[in-house]
């Protein structure tokens, strides 16, 4: 460490960055309200700092004395448990190289963990490694990164190791403050004041802290305002070519393929050396759940798998295979057998709903064995099911309205007296439900104790979409649009409120429509109750008929169509956020003056459906030709023509604003192989020729030959030689992916058109 960054990093712990004397070899600083005196010497090329004793190198003091990194280790230890009965995971892990020839390193492993802790501890001289950890929900992403911390914490208190994993639950927010959030994560979980964020920063820099993000969900969601993505890319940013970070999140929201989703993340770090990778989850196998239920108690295990997997007619059901699940599915086991035998003969059932059971297998249990009424002596249960379900709910909704994944105890407290006095129960009954209600097996302590949150997110999905849906029923209209209008409802919880509505049938789901209707028909264009009620709309006439049923003036949010099976729908002047058509029915629909921000994929079927005066802004495909991947369409009318292929039925539409630049049927060959090249930059911020010729394969010759040196005098990209890599030769992306994507939205499909717009 030279002098300069000693004097960096020590301005970042100051109280007062300006107040700090570095001359004549001595140090004075004061750092939180303390005054630090030391020495400074040279011992050859190490700077070393002595305070009261033998002298420590730069980077030792202030890891141990500015940093107080051991503290750090401590309250690591004390406050993110490590589960009791963990078993580790298996999945893949991708290492994008920057600097080699090799595209992918992925290795399979069977303990994931060990994987990630060495892929984290390890540091690229000059680049940033950011990591994503990807799974489904309810995987063990969240105990996973738990763990991890606990055994680095402890291995570092041995000595054993020089660096933390710092979990950072984000919490599903759209839009952040990397700094307010750290701070406030270091402060208010593990009881850690001693850092400010650009100290954070300049420890990550150093790699002795790898920040772990839990938890945001919504970080790769496609929004029109792209807010967290460009947060994500100024973080990086900040930590200039250095440091490993992980960002946990849904498989769902890590591959994007739009270039405008890709200059979100990537032209704020134009110019910084960042290679991305991934460890991806898998769920359990059979094995792993044997493993876990012996680690429970259970010596059976296989007999249990066998029976539930009977039950549910699946060997891999995410009963059997999602984390959380099989922990709960396994407290019912050991709770009672008459508890098991009950789930089995439920999820048995046609057409049962194996979460709702599930859950309501829980809440029985909990009703029956522990909320019982001690006021008399009849021990009848304080609540039936149904009171039950509501009254979790009630505290679901409570967190979505204050926009946050806990409620402290005595805000738990209020909810249930509100609800005992709504419901009508006697004061000794109230106060029962108020007690009982903060020990709820779906409820667990989070921060220091004295805040309660539902065991897993999907569990307060679940009961934010019962609230929902209960709301919808009783046309209780102050009610739904206080939840509509927080903002993007969870896509689980609005398939829960959908089903809620659906099961309680006579004419329930035209009921909800008309609200749904009339509630968006009076907000402003761009708002959240509008999206809402377009989502729940597709949702409560998902696989039902729906002739006759007219949705106007609506909001659908990102991916509103994806997996949705609509027959009979219409849809009038109305917007759709990126959408994927990927396992849908679309039969009879009428899309009449509505605005397609971007189709990707090929819906199961396509039949009788019409796109009236509707404008799609690009579309994306997989290509016939492999080797050309997803092609991104702008021009009008080859996404015409490709939509007509697909089977949509265009009538007076977008084939009157074709654009004027190009009418190819298709896009040329030549723009399709930049877009190939361009989307190697979404893993890569500097990309080797020989990396490219990989990728490319036979087709790399013409793009040496005849395209790159195009793309070079144009200033898309440029070359970089890195001395001591056997002068290997270098792309980078020489200006923002913003400008790049309007060029090829210009372009007509046509390179030559795509190039001559960055001379103008």
């Amino acid at each position: 460490m030279n002098f300069d960054q000693f004097r960096r990093i020590v301005r970042a712990f100051a109280d007062d960055p300006e107040d700090i004397d570095m001359e004549h070899g001595r140090l004075l600083v004061q750092v939180r309200d303390v005054p630090i005196e030391a020495t400074l010497t040279n011992d050859g090329p190490r700077l070393m700092v002595a305070e009261d004793g033998d002298p420590l190198t730069a980077e030792s003091w202030i890891v141990k004395r500015l940093a107080r990194l051991p503290m750090l280790a401590d309250r690591i230890c004390d406050y993110d448990e490590s589960p009791a009965q963990f078993v580790a995971p298996s999945g893949h892990l991708v290492k994008n190289q920057q600097a080699e020839s090799r595209v992918n390193q992925q290795a399979y492993s069977s303990d994931i963990a060990s994987q990630m802790t060495k892929a984290l501890g390890t540091r690229t001289p000059g680049e940033t490694s950011v990591w994503f950890l990807t799974s489904d929900a309810g995987e063990g992403k969240t105990s996973l990164i738990n763990h991890l911390a606990v055994q680095q914490a402890r291995a570092y208190k041995r000595k054993e190791t020089n660096w933390l994993l710092v979990p950072i639950p984000l919490g599903g927010r759209t839009f952040l403050r990397f700094d307010d959030v750290i701070v406030s994560s270091l402060a208010n979980r593990l009881r850690f004041q001693l850092l400010y964020y650009d100290a954070f920063l300049e420890l990550t820099r150093l790699g002795v802290v790898v920040p772990a993000f839990d938890g945001f969900e919504e970080m790769m969601i496609e929004s029109s305002t792209g807010d967290a993505v460009s947060a994500l890319g100024q973080l990086v940013k900040s930590l200039e070519s250095s440091g490993n970070i992980l960002i946990a999140t849904r498989r769902a929201y890590y591959e994007y393929k739009s270039f405008r989703s890709m200059a979100q993340l990537l032209d704020p770090i134009l110019g910084v050396d960042v290679a991305f990778g991934s460890m991806s989850l898998g769920r359990w196998s059979r094995d792993k759940f044997i493993k876990y239920g012996e680690k429970r108690g259970i010596h059976r295990a296989g007999v249990l798998h066998g029976r539930v997997a009977s039950a549910l007619g699946n060997n891999d059901h995410s009963l059997l295979t999602r984390a959380v699940l099989v922990r709960r599915l396994v407290d019912v086991a050991i709770g009672s057998e008459s508890g098991l035998t009950n789930l089995l003969e439920r999820i048995r059932q046609p057409g049962a709903d194996f979460f709702l059971e599930f859950l309501s297998t829980i809440v029985e249990q909990e009703a029956h064995e522990k909320w019982i009424d001690q006021s008399d002596e009849s021990s009848q249960p304080l609540l039936n099911i149904t009171e039950h379900h509501l009254l979790l709910s009630r505290v679901s909704q409570e967190m979505w309205l204050q926009s946050t994944d806990d409620l402290r105890i005595e805000d738990i407290g209020v909810v249930a007296e509100q609800f005992a006095e709504e419901e009508g129960k006697a004061p000794s009954v109230a106060r029962q439900i108020e007690e009982r209600l903060k020990q709820h097996a779906l409820l667990v302590n989070t921060r220091t104790g004295h805040w309660l949150g539902f065991d897993h997110e999907d569990f307060r999905q679940f009961y934010l979409g019962f609230a929902l849906g209960w709301a919808l029923v009783k046309r209780d209209v102050t009610i739904v649009k206080s939840i509509l209008e927080v903002t993007t409802l969870p896509r689980f919880a609005v398939d829960q409120a959908a089903s809620y509505v659906r099961r309680t049938g006579g004419g329930r789901v035209r009921s909800a429509l008309e609200l749904l209707q009339d509630l968006a028909s009076r907000e402003f264009v761009v708002s959240f109750v509008r999206e809402n009620c377009g989502s729940l709309t597709v949702a409560l006439v998902d696989a039902l008929d729906a002739s006759g049923v007219i949705a106007s003036q609506m909001s659908f949010p990102v991916d509103a169509l994806c997996g949705r099976s609509l027959r009979g729908l219409e849809v009038l002047d109305s917007h759709f956020s990126n959408t994927s058509l990927e396992d849908a029915n679309l039969v009879g629909c009428t899309f009449r003056r509505c605005r397609f921000e971007r189709l990707e994929g090929l819906a199961e079927r396509i039949d009788a459906t019409k796109l009236l005066k509707c404008v799609v802004a690009s579309l994306v495909y997989q290509d016939e030709d492999p080797e050309y991947g997803d092609i991104e369409l702008y021009d009008q009318s080859q996404i015409r023509q490709r939509l007509l292929r697909n089977g949509f039925g265009i009538e007076d539409s977008i084939a009157t604003q074709a654009s004027s630049v190009g009418h190819a049927d298709d896009m040329s060959s030549d723009l399709k192989l930049v877009q190939r090249v361009l989307r190697t930059f979404t893993r890569f911020t500097r990309v080797n020729e020989s990396t490219l010729q990989i990728r490319l394969g036979k087709k790399f010759s013409r793009f040496e030959r005849e395209i790159l040196p195009k793309l070079l005098s144009a200033g898309v990209l440029e070359h970089e030689t890195r001395e001591g890599r056997q002068n290997q030769r270098s792309l980078r992306m020489a200006m923002p992916m913003q400008q790049i994507e309007d060029a090829m939205a210009n372009a007509g499909g046509e390179f030559e058109c795509f190039v001559e717009s960055f001379g103008k």
